[in-house]
């Protein structure tokens, strides 16, 4: 998990941060709607989570995981996003909101 000074020193305002650290937060307890700015400068909406339990493949079996967790990297949030039923990332920058 990230921390506030961390996301800080990457060049985040305070505010930013936080909302970063509510979105993981959030996430690991349900299904999250959020929206992010694309790499191509596209907006993308997306419905995230890192609950186990809402991580549904398209078989309709929960993910499991395979080999060691690859390390956190601070600059990105990644998510199993509940509608391409795949794992997912964007940079901490680029979160733009996050709903309810």
């Amino acid at each position: 998990m990230k921390t506030k000074e961390n996301l800080v020193s990457l060049g985040l305002t305070e505010i930013k941060a936080d909302e970063v650290m509510l979105l993981e937060s959030e996430m690991m307890k349900r299904a999250v709607k959020f929206s992010f700015t694309k790499k191509d400068g596209s907006l993308r909406e997306a419905i995230g989570t890192l609950c186990r339990e809402k991580m549904v493949q398209e078989d309709g079996t929960l993910w499991e995981p395979k080999g060691e967790a690859k390390p956190d990297v601070p600059t990105l949030v990644k998510f199993w996003d509940c509608v391409a039923k795949g794992w997912r990332c964007f940079t901490v920058g680029s979160l733009i909101a996050v709903e309810g």
